[in-house]
């Protein structure tokens, strides 16, 4: 019987490849995103789908190449993937919740990574056989560049997934800052897919970490596993690009202009104007309510006023929004005005414009549901009254 070429573990880095390559197509079919997002998230396609092969290519023993070119260029090739995926991913997180993205001296300095994996292969005379460590002519400097060379490529990776994830993060608390409304359903798919890279490459950082000591059959063994999570997350990483990705609010750039002065003592005037804001002017209940617009409409600058809701009422605009919207809900559930109004009417009557967070607010600053909480005020007040009565 003949012996097969692939086994079901090079499959998946087969599918992969194929998978890729079908993303890339897509991407540029179906995307709404805008152009420089597009081409990062391409980008990191291509590298992903061309290190599936050079890693097919590496490992598999039935695909052995003896031209010392294809051998080097194989190095090569596993090297700038991985740079160029690690990169890719961070800026593509980056395009897509800052305004105005482009590439300029900062984005630049990235490309020191080229450099340096380019070093460390030219200098190692590195080729795919060195690579696995089964290199005739290595010796202990070429071991040595080598372990330097795979070093860097594990810890990079890492590094920037992390930074994907921080700056993930940071979107979701900026937009928590600046809008009184919106979906966080894109903020936190963006955050858990970026995570999910972050793991998956940490995973790789350890397999490689653990093949020093266990040996790496056994290190191979725990790799394997990275090639299925890498397929999974590339496809789930395209679905949120097409569902997501383009109705993402974008956050400003650093402002130009100079900064307010933010005392460590807060002016009890200040404080007393965002209060009436809420209170008085009752402005929590426009669906579209913004720091800036919240600002004005209190005469403070909206630096100012986030500052004040941070550091003294101990929250973000968005939950102190919300938690007022909360309040005027309750109170309508609760008065017999408005004992025929629906949920729905009221939700939007109290400031909200989505129905999934007002329930989620609602059933987290009350404990329970909006129907159940005013099922159970009813019947509070149908015992008082008989209560009275007696």
């Amino acid at each position: 019987m003949q012996t097969p070429i692939f086994n079901i573990h090079d499959l998946i880095l087969v599918l992969t490849l194929a998978v890729c390559l079908l993303l890339v197509i897509f991407q540029l079919l179906l995307s709404k995103q805008k152009e420089i997002a597009l081409r990062l998230l391409t980008f990191f396609f291509v590298c992903v789908g061309v290190n599936a092969l050079c890693n097919l290519l590496l490992w598999n023993k039935y695909l052995h190449v003896e031209s010392a070119f294809i051998k080097w260029a194989l190095a090569i090739g596993v090297s700038l993937t991985v740079v160029g995926k690690s990169i890719s991913l961070f800026l593509y997180v980056v395009a897509i919740t800052r305004e105005s993205f482009r590439f300029g001296w900062r984005e630049a300095v990235h490309l020191i990574n080229v450099v340096i994996v380019i070093g460390l292969v030219l200098t190692g005379k590195i080729d795919s056989d060195q690579l696995r460590f089964i290199s005739t002519t290595q010796t202990a400097f070429t071991v040595y560049v080598t372990n330097l060379l795979w070093h860097y490529l594990k810890f990079l990776t890492v590094i920037y997934a992390a930074s994907a994830v921080w700056v993930a993060w940071c979107y979701k608390q900026q937009l928590k800052a600046f809008y009184s409304s919106l979906s966080l359903d894109g903020p936190q798919w963006l955050m858990l897919l970026t995570l999910g890279f972050a793991l998956n490459w940490a995973w790789s950082l350890a397999v490689h970490i653990l093949g020093q000591s266990v040996g790496l059959n056994l290190a191979d063994s725990f790799g394997i596993f990275d090639n299925y999570i890498t397929f999974l997350l590339v496809n789930a990483l395209f679905i949120y690009s097409l569902l997501y990705a383009h109705q993402l609010i974008e956050t400003k750039n650093a402002p130009k202009e100079k900064e307010p002065v933010v005392e460590a003592e807060h002016s009890p005037d200040f404080i007393e104007r965002i209060r009436q804001g809420m209170e008085v002017q009752q402005l929590y209940l426009k669906h579209t309510l913004n720091i800036e617009e919240f600002a004005k409409q209190v005469g403070i600058h909206y630096r100012e006023v986030s500052v004040i809701i941070n550091k003294h009422f101990d929250t973000n605009f968005f939950e102190f929004v919300n938690s007022y919207r909360v309040n005027k809900a309750k109170d309508m559930l609760v008065d017999p005005k408005f004992s025929d109004t629906t949920i729905l009417d009221i939700l939007l009557e109290s400031g909200f414009n989505s129905k999934s967070s007002f329930h989620r607010f609602f059933k987290r600053y009350t404990g329970m549901s909006a129907a159940d909480y005013r099922k159970q005020q009813a019947a509070n007040l149908s015992s008082s009254a008989i209560a009275d009565k007696k």
